[in-house]
């Protein structure tokens, strides 16, 4: 028998509403596990066109979606408003930057897979099954990347030069993925109604964090520390646990230190780079005073900065290696709030920190919640913390698949009330 015309209207229906949603998960995957490859080794037509299609095709969808009611409503949400006032602020950076080309590439891709997501995200994740769908997308892609991690590690195990890179090209942003990822089990887990279900998402989570730890680097191992140093304070249960569990790895590390590789001695003991990271402290100072408003320019070369008689005020003159021989050809802050304030300037940052404020004041002020909301919130939180801690050692969001996930997790802040509720709530 034919279709009713019924059937066929809601099908179609359906199928319009949830079209938004299907393009946007289709486009992170590609984000998370081919982005950054995209970026670095394939041709340059195929890495621009695929990069653009990915991030500009899930706004064009949304805007084709909400964009006829915003203009005849012509009420602006305040996080779309400041959207418009960052991008406004990025394309000047790029007008004003010393290197205008490099700009225009880091700039756009930064925009691209940052603001402009957290702008589609805002508007998709209004519902609980977008957010349900975002969790298990979240889920899917930890649980690919720490058995991916996991063959990584078994196939370079003996190997001194081996490293997890999880799809990144380097470890640092490897673990950061999976930092961010983790708020997808994370939330299923604390959602679970049975047993094995709290089981399963619960062993995910404990192969994430040894995956962290096998990483071998500090940031995302300092990271995990902060998340379950907030953790446990916010739950107010465990710090006993917590406390026994700290001594216990320290009694243990300190044990087995002989036996740990050499790799990760280095990785994990070497102070010239904390010493690095501080000094560049000192530098985005001398940046700020010569152009405080659109700073140098996203992506634009330090060595003006960095002269080959530079004298240090933190690093080592009596080290080995001179500062200028440490950062030569790495022109980065290895810090996104100085790369915020150094590269893109005070107004770009002012802007950047002000989104932030606003989506956090909507937390804490944005009306009562009920307990699985303020549950979600709080490990939403948690994962935020964990990565902008991290984000205080290496250019994070620099990094579009980091870049497209940490935007994605502002558009779910932004609904934040929303988690946890039932369809009828």
């Amino acid at each position: 028998m034919p279709a009713e015309p019924g059937a066929i209207n809601s099908k179609i229906t359906l199928l319009n509403k949830n079209f938004p949603i299907f393009i946007y998960f289709l486009s992170t995957l590609f984000m998370v596990f081919f982005s950054v490859h995209a970026v670095q080794k394939w041709p340059s037509l195929w890495a621009q066109g695929a990069i653009s299609l990915a991030c500009i095709f899930p706004v064009i969808v949304v805007l084709f979606k909400i964009g006829p009611g915003l203009i005849i409503n012509k009420k602006w949400p305040v996080e779309i408003k400041f959207v418009l006032i960052i991008i406004i602020l990025g394309l000047l950076n790029i007008c004003f930057s010393e290197n205008q080309l490099a700009s225009f590439k880091g700039m756009g891709l930064f925009l691209m897979s940052g603001v402009l997501v957290f702008s589609v995200s805002y508007f998709l994740f209004n519902s609980k099954q977008a957010q349900t769908g975002f969790f298990y997308l979240c889920s899917f892609c930890f649980v690919v990347l720490v058995v991916f991690g996991s063959l990584e590690f078994a196939q370079k195990i003996n190997s001194s030069e081996g490293r997890i890179l999880l799809f990144s090209s380097n470890p640092i942003p490897a673990g950061s993925l999976l930092i961010l990822l983790s708020i997808g089990p994370l939330i299923l887990a604390a959602q679970a109604e049975n047993r094995w279900q709290k089981f399963s998402w619960g062993s995910c989570l404990l192969a994430g964090i040894i995956l962290i730890i096998l990483i071998g680097q500090r940031g995302p191992i300092l990271a995990l520390i902060v998340m379950t140093f907030i953790g446990v304070m916010k739950c107010r249960k465990g710090t006993w646990v917590l406390m026994l569990v700290a001594l216990a790895s320290v009694g243990f590390g300190y044990q087995f230190k002989d036996g740990v590789p050499l790799r990760f001695k280095k990785q994990l003991l070497n102070q010239e780079t904390v010493l690095v990271r501080m000094e560049y402290y000192s530098i985005v100072l001398d940046v700020v005073r010569e152009k405080p408003i659109f700073g140098l320019g996203f992506n634009s070369s330090l060595s003006r900065f960095i002269p080959y008689d530079y004298e240090s005020e933190n690093y080592s003159r009596h080290s080995r290696n001179s500062f200028y021989r440490m950062t030569k050809g790495f022109q980065v802050f290895d810090n996104m709030l100085l790369s915020f304030l150094g590269e893109m300037g005070c107004l770009f940052t002012l802007a950047y920190i002000g989104l932030l404020v606003y989506l956090l004041k909507n937390i804490y002020w944005g009306g009562k919640a009920n307990f699985n909301s303020q549950l979600h919130v709080s490990l939403l939180l948690i994962v935020m913390s964990g990565f902008l801690v991290h984000s205080m050692t290496f250019d994070s969001l620099k990094y579009p698949h980091l870049n497209w996930i940490f935007h994605s997790l502002l558009g779910l802040m932004a609904h934040s009330q929303a988690f946890g509720r039932t369809e009828n709530d």
